[in-house]
């Protein structure tokens, strides 16, 4: 009798223990913004970003505002100002699955008109609460954070004038 138990009970423990598959379920109509879109500050852009194994999809409109520029603390060392973008993610609909999982945030970075820009550490700038992590994103809650840039105290560099938007679809730019 115990014997008989355990090959019953075996498949059901191993099915219980298989990883999930690949995310095929339903997600709201959805029209990402156009790769090499150029938004004005305020504007909002639309993209799609989803998790490497499973393809979980999260769908979000993405805002930068207007920067503000400030007087940058000793521990920059070099700089001479701070250049901070405002940056709103707001999760419009985020994949139903039976896990949670982290999908990828695009790559935000300062522009001067085609160029990179200096890049400061955007914690000079405010608190940063934007995650991936699906188990803790609530759609259409708004998640701040921001893109930093930095004029130098001999030479200046180039400033960030801008904000481009990388994700694995499309590259976007706000100026």
């Amino acid at each position: 009798m115990k014997n008989r138990a355990t090959v019953v009970l075996l498949p059901l423990i191993l099915a219980a223990c298989t990883a999930p598959s690949e995310f095929s379920g339903q997600m709201p109509e959805f029209y990402p913004s156009r790769d090499g879109a150029t938004f004005r500050f305020g504007q909002t852009a639309k993209i799609v970003t989803e998790d490497v194994r499973y393809h979980v999809p999260v769908q979000w409109e993405v805002t930068v505002d207007e920067p503000t520029t400030t007087r940058a603390p000793r521990s920059a060392e070099h700089a001479r100002s701070l250049v901070c973008f405002p940056v709103s993610f707001t999760p419009a609909a985020i994949g139903e699955f039976p896990m949670d999982v982290t999908v990828a945030l695009p790559e935000l970075l300062p522009i001067d008109g085609p160029l990179a820009a200096n890049v400061a550490d955007p914690n000079y700038c405010g608190d940063w609460d934007i995650t991936g992590y699906t188990g803790e994103l609530e759609a259409n809650e708004t998640y701040t954070g921001f893109v930093a840039s930095w004029a130098g105290s001999a030479d200046p560099g180039i400033v960030g004038r801008g904000v481009e938007l990388k994700s694995r679809d499309a590259t976007l730019t706000w100026e």
